[in-house]
């Protein structure tokens, strides 16, 4: 069996309903996929970067606890790790306020090896941030040559649209190096404003990957193996939806594995949909950004 990576940022997640904190849950885009792909019982490492203070500790001891690995975890000795404030609407869909101290040198990391088999999840603006961009770049194509399928969420929101003009070109690098790319209707909006839904799955096509639209209630979008697929969404009361275009990432990272570790030539693309939309819907029914270990052993069955 591969193991499952995840490149990207950890932050501590303070959640607020009506003005007042409900919950706090270590959080970031890989972090989170990852947590729930331990939690449903794959081999899991997280590249990422925390302070050497005591939310990092606290940080590292959960990752640990839920069976993520941590070898590739850097922990940096000036600054602190960073705390997002999350501000539920009526809907319970999040906006953020990030506290952030971060030293001058950023992300001192040089491994890992990859191999075929392996899998790495990654997107977000740490995908994209110029002042990391010169550290990701060559982890992102050593994965790529050494074997690994890679899955890209660019999850790029509407503060960073005033520089939209930078982060295009940044993006579709990555939309080159990825096999999937997956994103919300939301985020393509963002990125290629009046495109349709049809038009930005050609678009993300023409990159050579797997092209992926979450579009919330009406479900997912996507053009694969030069089909077109949809999937319905399932009908909830949402709790929180902070995690869920991250669990439904790792949903598509627990069918992809499975479908290797069967020796499947094509996937059955559906299938891996549907289950993506299972680990999305169940994160949406707490306030943890990852799967219930209720969830966990169904999966084991």
């Amino acid at each position: 069996m591969g193991r499952i990576y995840g490149l990207g940022e950890t932050v501590l997640d303070i959640i607020f309903k009506e003005n007042r904190p409900v919950a706090s849950r270590p959080g970031g885009s890989a972090f989170n996929a990852l947590v729930s792909l331990a939690r449903a019982g794959l081999d899991v490492s997280l590249i990422s970067e925390i302070g050497r203070d005591q939310v990092g500790a606290e940080i590292e001891d959960f990752l640990t606890e839920n069976g993520v690995d941590t070898s590739c975890l850097h922990r940096f000795e000036t600054g602190k790790t960073p705390v997002a404030l999350a501000f539920l609407d009526a809907d319970n869909n999040a906006s953020y306020m990030v506290y952030k101290d971060f030293p001058e040198e950023r992300f001192q990391i040089t491994g890992p090896d990859f191999s075929p088999g392996d899998l790495l999840l990654f997107g977000s603006f740490f995908a994209v941030n110029p002042v990391l961009r010169k550290q990701v770049v060559p982890f992102l194509e050593r994965a790529k040559q050494q074997g690994a399928f890679l899955i890209y969420d660019p999850n790029f929101r509407k503060n960073h649209l005033d520089n939209i003009g930078v982060y295009r070109p940044l993006i579709e690098e990555n939309f080159v190096l990825a096999d999937v790319i997956r994103g919300s209707d939301e985020d393509f909006q963002n990125i290629y404003p009046g495109l349709s839904i049809d038009e930005v799955l050609n678009k993300l096509n023409s990159f050579d990957a797997h092209a992926m639209i979450t579009a919330n209630r009406h479900g997912v979008y996507a053009l694969v193996d030069n089909e077109t697929v949809h999937v319905s969404a399932r009908s909830i009361e949402p709790v929180s939806t902070i995690g869920a275009g991250d669990n439904f990432n790792a949903g598509l990272a627990f069918g992809i594995q499975q479908s290797l570790l069967a020796g499947d030539s094509s996937f059955y693309w559906e299938g891996i949909v549907a289950k993506a939309i299972a680990f999305s819907t169940d994160v949406c029914l707490s306030f943890d950004n990852y799967i219930s270990r209720e969830f966990a052993e169904t999966l084991h069955s």
